[in-house]
C-alpha cells in the first residue's frame, strides 16, 4: 500500500507540475499578445505583479499539506468525521479524489475542513 501512495503522490505533483507549465505559458502568451502599444510595455507587466502574490500565497499551501489534514481530520475521534471529510473532497473535486482539487481550492478545503466537528 505503501508504494500506492508513493505512486499517487508521484502523479500528484507532476500533474501539479503541468498545471504550472500550462500557467506560465498563458501568461507568457497574454504578455506577449498585448504588443499592440509600445507606450504601454509597463502596463502589462504590472498586470502579470498583481497576479503573482496570489499564486505564491495557494502554493504555499501544497497537496501533501492538505492531505494530511484531511487524513488527520478523518481519523480524529475514531473516524467520526469520515463521511464529512469525504463530502468535503467531493465538494471541491467532483471525483472524491484530492488530485482533482485545483490548487487555488486549497485554501478554501482548509477553511471548510476546519469547521467539521467545530461547530
Amino acid at each position: 500500500m505503501g508504494k500506492m501512495n508513493e505512486l499517487s503522490t508521484a502523479i500528484d505533483e507532476m500533474i501539479a507540475c503541468g498545471n504550472g507549465l500550462v500557467k506560465a505559458a498563458e501568461a507568457l502568451k497574454a504578455f506577449y499578445s498585448s504588443e499592440n502599444e509600445p507606450a504601454q510595455e509597463g502596463k502589462p507587466a504590472e498586470s502579470m505583479k498583481k497576479e503573482d502574490p496570489e499564486p505564491t500565497a495557494e502554493k504555499s499551501i501544497s497537496k501533501e499539506d492538505v492531505r494530511k489534514l484531511l487524513v488527520a481530520k478523518s481519523n480524529a475521534d475514531g473516524g467520526a468525521y469520515k463521511p464529512a471529510v469525504k463530502e468535503l473532497v467531493r465538494k471541491y473535486s467532483g471525483t472524491g479524489q484530492l488530485s482533482s482539487i485545483p490548487a487555488e481550492k486549497y485554501a478554501e478545503v482548509l477553511a471548510e475542513l476546519e469547521g467539521i466537528g467545530n461547530g
